[in-house]
């Protein structure tokens, strides 16, 4: 069999799996908020820029097919392109064995196969423009480019860089790479002024988000600044979360191959060209050192520093491409990586669907507190039994109202995402800015809550808040609770509770 025959059996299992898992299981927490971008198309947004709302756009058909499956098609297709540019980089770096190690690795990520390659988040195009910047870094590299070809690549990368910051802001470290690489090997550079264009580009294409920002304060770099939160001292704990995560995110076996290419890498023991190591060295250890560093003081999530691996994933497959890799444990390992993440994929869709109740708290009133699997488990159902109790109040003469308001982004996007449009109700969030986040500027958009209107306020066990405190000032009256049990294999999983607000008198 031929390495390119295993690279399409590769990239069309791995696919596979991915469109499985995104029929399988409900949009998570992040991914159903992502999906409320797309509803008003804006230049930024509370928390990042715009891009993840235009890959939405493009897979829904401009929203018209809303499941899980068409909100994760984008990820999924970018995930199979990014396995072949992957290997196409590589290979023409090293050779086809080299390729098909580093689209093995890839595929094996946690990181770049599942969260940039199956949930819908800023990753996932962040990933794709973040493979092709480093394509046309390294191809720069070559002793053989012509001048001409250099200043190309140059503005092809400004307009990339710019495209991978506009998914997310961590796209700048692609500059922050280059420049270091200019200034320690290859300082002719700093004398082209495509490069400078090219940082033109860069800034134009990222502009929106700056203007964004200067209308609204630097909502953006305030909240960020705020959620990644100064802690007193050292904190040894917030590092290890930061290194160990980034050892699962990345999976154990790939860390493992990694660490041992840049150990021989670091003896001098590279099979590439200096320069090209060195500028791969530049954009991906420097943003794991800042985060690791960053980690000691404030906290950090471990999947910041994903991009960085893309660039450790193309060096050690070229260091474990030598002729005998073919039977070698390092090979071994790779397979072993893929496996075990389809293993760890497939497990996971079986114990969101099918575990027997919750793995979280017990209790009646917190049930199902701490299960992180309802993150993505029991929303389809959720529409139904809410239309039902509405329906129940409409024929009792008790409420025909058509508004469901929520405290917080989350579960509120949920809600909006899964029970409102579908059931042709509106949605508005009433809370402070931190918690309800890009609703802020989509309450201009949707019909507003007027005097006398009553409205729903849908809350869950296993993440309850209390609609007494914070809406009897701007309500006459606030039923008792209604709790509807939710079950997963028979066994009950959460509670819903259903509270109706009666006759708004807010602003």
């Amino acid at each position: 069999m031929t390495i390119k025959t295993k690279l399409i059996i590769l990239i069309f299992t791995a696919t596979l799996i991915r469109c499985i898992a995104a029929i399988a299981v409900d949009l998570g927490n992040d991914e159903v908020y992502y999906l409320s971008y797309a509803h008003h198309l804006q230049w930024n947004y509370f928390d990042h820029p715009p891009m993840v709302a235009l890959l939405i756009r493009l897979t829904t058909f401009n929203l018209h097919f809303t499941d899980a499956f068409f909100v994760r098609l984008g990820p999924i297709i970018l995930a199979a392109i990014n396995t072949l540019l992957i290997f196409n980089i590589v290979r023409k770096l090293k050779d086809e064995t080299a390729g098909f190690i580093a689209a093995l690795l890839f595929t094996a990520s946690v990181y770049c196969s599942v969260i940039a390659g199956l949930f819908i988040l800023p990753d996932a195009p962040q990933i794709f423009f973040w493979l092709i910047g480093i394509g046309l870094l390294i191809a720069s590299t070559s002793p053989n480019i012509t001048r001409s070809r250099l200043n190309l690549n140059l503005i092809l990368f400004g307009v990339v860089a710019g495209l991978c910051t506009m998914s997310k802001v961590h796209g700048i470290f692609l500059w922050f790479g280059l420049l270091l690489y200019a200034i320690t090997t290859y300082r002719k550079l700093l004398l082209n002024r495509y490069f400078y264009l090219a940082g033109l580009i860069t800034a134009v294409i990222v502009s929106p988000v700056l203007i964004w920002n200067i209308h609204n304060k630097f909502i953006t770099y305030s909240f960020h600044s705020s959620r990644v939160t100064l802690n007193h001292g050292i904190h040894l704990l917030g590092f290890a979360r930061e290194l160990l995560g980034s050892i699962l995110y990345n999976n154990p076996i790939n860390y493992l191959l990694i660490f041992m290419a840049l150990i021989a890498i670091s003896r001098k023991q590279s099979t590439i060209k200096t320069q090209t190591v060195r500028l791969l060295i530049f954009t991906s250890i420097p943003l794991i050192l800042i985060l690791l560093f960053t980690s000691l003081f404030r906290d950090t999530l471990p999947h910041w520093s994903g991009p960085a691996y893309i660039a450790l994933i193309m060096l050690t497959a070229c260091h474990f491409s030598a002729d005998t890799v073919k039977s070698s444990l390092q090979l071994k390992l790779a397979y072993a990586a893929s496996i075990f993440l389809a293993l760890i994929v497939s497990s996971g869709i079986l114990l969101v669907n099918y575990f027997p109740g919750t793995i979280g708290k017990q209790d009646k009133e917190t049930l199902g507190s701490g299960d992180f699997t309802l993150d993505m488990y029991g929303w389809k159902g959720l529409k139904n039994e809410f239309n039902h109790f509405r329906q129940r109040n409409i024929s009792a003469g008790i409420s025909s109202t058509s508004f469901i308001i929520s405290n917080k982004w989350f579960p509120g996007a949920h809600i909006d995402n899964y029970v409102a449009q579908p059931l042709g109700l509106n949605f508005i969030a009433i809370g402070q800015l931190e918690d309800i986040h890009t609703y802020a500027w989509l309450n201009r958009y949707r019909k507003q809550i007027k005097n006398g209107d009553d409205a729903y306020f849908i809350t869950f066990s296993n993440n309850f808040s209390d609609p007494n405190p914070l809406y009897s000032h701007l309500f006459r009256k606030i039923t008792k609770a209604v709790s509807i049990p939710q079950l997963r294999y028979g066994k009950p999983v959460r509670n819903i509770l259903i509270f109706l607000l009666m006759d708004y008198r807010g602003k």
